[in-house]
């Protein structure tokens, strides 16, 4: 029995047979679409369900707001468009949140503005501009009030209520408050946009979704986590890195590269000569539970201006954490890599102290931070800002068996992306598309929202309670990380302890997921990983606590 929680068990002979490798959200999305149009997937990731960019994001489900400065309105217009399908499909998941603009001066910006729009900022013009106005690119009021009426308008459907006329939806309020004529930012713009707070439980979802649609259709539908996708000629063996499942050969009819930034290093695998298509950055985030800083932001997020340029999101987390994020940084390294780093940490904290000066948020205030890489393409600009933020598929036909390799994305468009992807398989498997998932409701099959974030009190609860035994049994849980990280969300608890990951990992072994000599070193490793990625510390103190 060991292993086969993680590994689907069913044969793999249908035809057609697409094989997706990567199960980050976008992996999961086209699987999704591609079962539910009767076509028969397997899914494989050499790591874990939502490990990379998934569950390393700002959990914005978001138009762009910053996009529009470099004219990229379509991409802008579908962010909005899939935003209030998401909305309406999985409120369990994607909540309207409310954010505002901070803004120092009336003016301001506009000539940065359009140098940004025609791509300009960097020329000899731009930098001269900057040398003569070193504030030039900070936003002005009517810059932002002009930005906040666009996004509005390309929105066209509204989301979020305001309290005056009737409390009908409004999509942004596009006039502005003044806070103080002593205050550092002395007026706020609000608008609206929407939160994802788990989109790993989101992305779990979607393939628990695929897998009862392939069984309507009596169709294959499996998933292979911490497993290697090797290619041989037409087929591909499929290698269990944990050692506790044999073999699997396949002869798929198509591959989806949906490795994200692996992207390039999954290509070279497969010696498969492609030109280099990624250009990864990181975004670092972290989360404090400073009293003053939450009760400043209430149930609203904010979204600031740093220094250089870059905007920031303060965002609400849960009940009594906040989230603050992101950093925009070439990264060139193995993705799994990735951590935030000190300096990075710095930046965020001074931003938010400059925003929200009573928080005085310190070092000390950091509970937990992650570090994840963006599958951007590759590009040669000289600003990350101005890499391009949408979506495209990469065709390779030269070998015997064509491969799609997926560029770009975000949790925004993650459903859209995967309506164009299975649009091209299917078309190019001469199938006809039989059902769109534009209306297609989402819902966590076994953790509903109040438990997904657990109290201190409440850990052992949920510990104890049957929805962990229904995922480790229906989830393709292979590892305790697997379990606290990406599943049961524990790493966002702070009171989480040695003796919690000891009682998960017994758990594990009862259902045979491990063996009951792999439980001291399953917990060795989750604690490793949680200093390591998460800069969470666990500590005998907490155990008592607990």
């Amino acid at each position: 029995m060991l292993g086969a929680m993680g590994t689907d068990s069913e044969q793999v002979e249908a035809r057609p047979l697409v094989l997706v490798v990567g199960a980050g959200i976008n992996g999961a999305a086209v699987a999704r679409e591609l079962a539910l149009n009767g076509v028969s997937v397997v899914v494989v990731d050499a790591f874990d369900i939502a490990f990379g960019a998934t569950s390393r994001s700002s959990r914005l489900i978001h138009g762009g707001l910053r996009y529009l400065e470099r004219g990229d309105f379509a991409l802008v217009r579908e962010s909005l468009r899939e935003r209030a399908i998401l909305l309406r499909t999985a409120p369990q998941f994607v909540q309207p949140l409310k954010l505002r603009i901070p803004v120092r001066r009336r003016l301001g910006g506009l000539v940065w503005s359009v140098l940004t729009f025609i791509g300009c900022e960097r020329s000899w013009f731009g930098r001269w501009w900057l040398r003569c106005w070193p504030n030039a690119r900070e936003r002005g009021l009517w810059l932002v009030r002009l930005g906040l009426w666009m996004y509005d308008w390309l929105a066209g459907e509204p989301i979020g209520k305001t309290e005056d006329q009737d409390a009908r939806p409004r999509q942004t309020h596009v006039g502005s408050s003044e806070v103080s004529s002593q205050a550092t930012f002395r007026w706020s713009c609000e608008y609206f946009d929407a939160q994802i707070l788990s989109p790993e439980r989101f992305t779990v979802a979607l393939l628990d979704q695929a897998r009862g649609l392939t069984q309507q259709h009596c169709r294959t539908f499996a998933v292979h986590t911490h497993t290697l996708a090797k290619l041989d000629g037409s087929q591909v063996r499929l290698v269990d890195r944990l050692g506790l499942n044999s073999e699997v050969v396949l002869q798929p009819d198509l591959i989806i590269n949906a490795t994200g930034a692996w992207g390039d290093a999954t290509l070279a695998e497969w010696r498969v000569d492609s030109q280099r298509l990624f250009g990864g950055t990181k975004g670092s985030h972290f989360i404090t539970q400073n009293r003053e800083l939450r009760a400043a932001l209430g149930d609203s997020g904010i979204y600031a201006e740093a220094g250089d340029g870059r905007m920031v999101f303060v965002l609400p987390f849960g009940l009594d954490q906040t989230l603050v994020g992101t950093t925009d940084e070439p990264f060139e390294a193995s993705p799994e890599n990735a951590v935030a780093e000190p300096r990075e940490i710095d930046y965020l904290i001074d931003l938010v102290n400059e925003v929200v000066p009573i928080a005085r948020l310190t070092r000390d205030d950091v509970v937990m931070s992650y570090c994840g890489v963006r599958p951007l393409p590759f590009s040669r600009a000289d600003s990350t800002a101005a890499i391009p933020r949408g979506h495209w598929i990469e065709e390779n036909t030269s070998g015997p068996v064509p491969i799609l390799t997926l560029i770009g994305g975000k949790l925004t468009t993650c459903r859209a992306l995967g309506e164009e992807v299975a649009d091209r398989v299917l078309a190019r498997l001469r199938l006809p598309r039989t059902a769109s998932s534009h209306n297609l409701p989402l819902h966590d099959p076994r953790l509903p929202p109040d438990q997904q974030f657990a109290t201190a009190a409440s850990v052992a609860e949920l510990i104890d309670s049957t929805a962990v035994m229904e995922i480790i049994r229906h989830e393709w849980v292979r590892t305790l990380s697997d379990l606290i990280e990406r599943r049961l969300m524990l790493i966002f608890n702070p009171r989480l302890s040695p003796q919690h990951l000891r009682q998960l990992a017994t758990v594990l072994a009862d259902e045979g997921v491990i063996r009951s000599d792999q439980i001291d070193s399953e917990v060795a490793t989750a604690i490793e990983r949680l200093e390591r990625v998460y800069g969470i510390r666990l500590s005998a103190q907490e155990t008592s606590q607990s």
